[in-house]
């Protein structure tokens, strides 16, 4: 009987080996045969499932956006419209060792995304749901009276990702310097100045 083979999980396993490259040793080391070698399997294999080093890249990129929505879907609505806000918030930022990689990682691949369109294409897919989810919080606050006069739900919505993205950005690289509690109390004065 011929042996069957979960390619979604292999496909899983090859973007899993390339965040440890990328968190090891940055995205410019997270070539086909450096991913190939990480995983255990031959650049052929690894080239069956991902002809391209950016077709690598950008489903690696599209898994970790994907797992960090599936974990705020989770999150519970029923609180809050401003403590939905901040469980979001909390979920995002690098406060601990898991996130801290998932940060890292996503992060790294900024710069590759500026210049490579089809990553481009998926950063501003990922960051844009993003937004949107934020802003969805945000306009329901805004229904119930529950925002700062003046305060334009999906401007707030792009300021606050750009904030938790710039705290995570300065924590990597100085954790000493912008801790945990840091970026947690960073996050609380900016609702502060939405919410009522």
């Amino acid at each position: 009987m011929p042996k069957v083979v979960d390619h979604e999980e292999r496909r899983r396993e090859l973007a899993e080996a390339v965040w440890r490259i990328v968190q090891r040793d940055g995205i410019d080391h997270a070539s086909v045969r450096a991913v190939a070698a990480e995983s255990g399997w031959s650049s052929g294999s690894l080239r069956h499932y991902f002809p391209t080093q950016d077709a690598l890249l950008g489903f690696a990129m599209e898994l970790a956006y994907r797992r960090f929505i599936t974990r705020l879907e989770k999150i519970d609505t029923t609180a809050g419209s401003r403590e939905v806000l901040r469980s979001f918030a909390h979920e995002m930022l690098a406060v601990d060792e898991d996130r801290r990689i998932e940060a890292a990682v996503l992060l790294s691949f900024l710069p590759r995304a500026m210049v490579e369109p089809s990553l481009h294409d998926l950063e501003r897919f990922g960051t844009r749901v993003l937004y949107d989810e934020v802003a969805r919080v945000l306009v329901a606050a805004e229904e119930a009276g529950e925002l700062r006069d003046g305060v334009a739900p999906m401007k707030a919505a792009r300021r606050l990702i750009a904030l938790i993205d710039g705290l995570n950005i300065h924590h990597g690289l100085g954790p000493d310097e912008l801790t945990a509690a840091d970026m947690v109390e960073a996050v609380d004065q900016q609702l502060d100045a939405l919410f009522v």
